[in-house]
């Protein structure tokens, strides 16, 4: 819920309609409906460890759970080798190939545009920017983005998706959202405030994430289609072998979202920058 409230897929509803009435109407529609897809995750899960066979299973577990959604579509739909089977896996497919480039354009757009207007304009121009230069920029952001985004992705690409999303969304619960909720209900909260619970947020979950289960350290066991032990694989980004973890949660949003609400409390109380009221 904390995630979903940060995401830029909900924070660009409230430029991109006329009214606050109307942005208040969009967010509660794209909470609405994101998070029930994300709900949705859990009942294919359990969906798959009750309807595929070992192998299926078998399947799952080797791409760390990356299959089940698409080997569940086919089961329902007939099994494999069955016309249902191909048609459900085909359109399940179709489905995840559409939402990524959805999900990669949205948040690409709007990183793209972030720099921008907020960093290029706002900040190193100080607002004499003209439309022309703002685009231009934009578009070198988005490729420099999408490089960087690709780079990171190689290593990650073995690591479960659900591991991933949830990772996102501790992420932007941690750097997005306390500034988000200070910002609309305290009228004191002011910009010191705001950049050490954003900047507190980003660093400290990035931080706890690269010391975590998650970059090294987490042994997961191989099994055949008996269910047998037969051998152990790394659960991390690094190899077995190399352990650096000294967090031991794989999520870091249980400490990270709670410390940045805090920061951004420190930072406002001392400050001597007058508060929004008072200007």
């Amino acid at each position: 819920v904390l995630g979903t409230a940060g995401l830029p897929h909900i924070l660009i509803r409230f430029y991109t309609v006329p009214t606050s009435r109307d942005a208040r109407k969009s967010v509660m529609w794209a909470i609405g409906l994101i998070g029930t897809f994300y709900l949705f995750t859990l009942v294919l899960g359990f969906g798959a460890a009750a309807l595929l066979t070992k192998d299926g299973l078998a399947k799952v577990a080797a791409t760390k759970g990356n299959l089940a959604s698409p080997l569940l579509a086919e089961m329902v739909g007939g099994g494999p080798g069955s016309t249902g089977g191909a048609v459900l896996l085909a359109i399940i497919a179709a489905v995840a190939f559409a939402t990524i480039l959805a999900v990669v354009a949205g948040l690409t757009l709007t990183s793209s545009m972030s720099v921008a207007h907020d960093l290029y304009n706002s900040v190193i121009k100080k607002g004499t920017a003209t439309d022309k230069q703002e685009m231009r920029v934009a578009k070198l952001s988005a490729i420099v983005i999408g490089l960087i985004a690709i780079v990171l992705a190689i290593p990650a690409q073995n690591l479960n998706i659900a591991f991933l999303v949830a990772l996102a969304f501790a992420v932007a619960a941690s750097a997005n959202l306390p500034a988000i909720v200070y910002n609309m209900f305290w009228k004191r909260f002011n910009t010191r405030g705001a950049t050490w619970s954003i900047y507190g947020g980003l660093i400290s979950s990035l931080g706890l994430v690269f010391f975590s289960p998650v970059m090294s350290g987490k042994v997961l066991p191989v099994l055949d289609a008996a269910g047998k032990q037969v051998g152990e694989i790394s659960g991390s980004l690094f190899p077995l072998g190399v352990d650096f973890a000294w967090f031991p949660l794989e999520n870091p949003g249980l400490v990270s979202i709670p410390l940045a609400f805090f920061l951004g409390w420190l930072g406002t109380v001392t400050s001597k920058e007058p508060a929004a009221e008072e200007r």
